[in-house]
């Protein structure tokens, strides 16, 4: 499996590093890398959630695994956001994005290939799961930051801005497609496929331009606090919560693979989205690239 990880992982660094030297050499710039973040969260997001809630195979959902799952999620959020709001003194938006990074995985492109060719397809149905709830706390994220950015509450606009939540959009359009047993056109599926094929390119060419930029030494350890909680403390809230509960190890490994995993890409797109410093996101996504290298043959080779 680490033969494996390391050569999927390998195309991901090169773009993360075309981004740096893109950046490094002055042929793109911050605003750059937040016009390609903001065509991931705008443009990119909806499509995924037709693709990915669109076609979700709900019937084979194992949802005791999944709200073990999300609960141990929901304590990493809210243990990233408390430190970095109480102890590194950060924004309520800046605290938010903190959470939201320590607590998503990359699993549709990191641990979902790798768990096609290593598992078998009833081993595949609790990453799709974690997938497509994803959507659900991603938009109360979002919604959450709409609120928390405005000077004064006015429950109108956040409510209206809700309209242009990505991460609800994507959702209503998965369930659109899901719900009403729709068979799209071969033409329109294609399209899907392609705008949805752009997404990690896009987003790790981003961080790489960031990357490329110095920071100061609270983003830096805020860096290493994300990597911590999400490489580490992630994978072992959870173990603990499936061993106490008596789950079946067999059927739990590829959710404790997702704990295990690098930090997904919408901490960044949202950071960016939203004018928040998106320096500690960027380095805590090289540093949980690295450290998953060992955490996910581990997890998925034990148990």
């Amino acid at each position: 499996m680490f033969l494996l990880l390391f050569f999927s992982t390998l195309p991901l660094f090169g773009l993360v590093l075309i981004g740096y030297f893109a950046g490094k050499f002055s042929m793109l710039d911050r605003s750059d890398a937040k016009v390609l973040l903001r065509l991931v969260g705008i443009i990119i997001v909806p499509f995924f959630g037709i693709k990915i809630i669109g076609n979700f195979r709900y019937e084979f959902v194992n949802w005791s695994l999944y709200w073990t799952y999300f609960f141990a999620q929901s304590m990493i959020y809210l243990s990233g956001f408390s430190l970095a709001k109480i102890l590194f003194k950060r924004s309520h938006p800046e605290a938010i994005i903190i959470g939201m990074t320590s607590a998503f995985s990359n699993h549709l492109f990191f641990v979902y290939p790798i768990a096609l060719f290593e598992f078998g397809a009833k081993d595949i149905v609790p990453i799709e799961t974690i997938i497509a709830a994803d959507f659900i706390t991603v938009a109360l994220s979002v919604c959450a930051l709409d609120i928390t950015s405005q000077k004064t509450f006015n429950l109108k606009v956040v409510l209206i801005k809700q309209l242009y939540n990505p991460a609800l959009i994507g959702l209503f359009l998965g369930l659109m497609v899901q719900l009403s047993n729709l068979t799209l056109p071969q033409i329109f599926l294609r399209l899907v496929d392609f705008v949805c094929n752009a997404g990690t390119p896009v987003a790790l060419i981003a961080m790489g331009i960031l990357l490329s930029f110095s920071t100061n030494k609270t983003q830096l350890v805020l860096s290493i606090l994300i990597s911590l909680l999400k490489i580490v403390t992630f994978p072992i809230i959870l173990l603990l919560l499936l061993l106490y509960f008596n789950f079946d190890m067999s059927i739990s490994t590829t959710t404790l693979m997702v704990s295990a995993a690098p930090i997904g890409a919408m901490g960044l797109v949202f950071a960016a989205i939203y004018n928040i410093t998106t320096d500690a996101v960027v380095r805590s996504g090289v540093i949980t690239y690295i450290l998953a290298l060992i955490s996910i043959p581990l997890v998925g080779t034990i148990f």
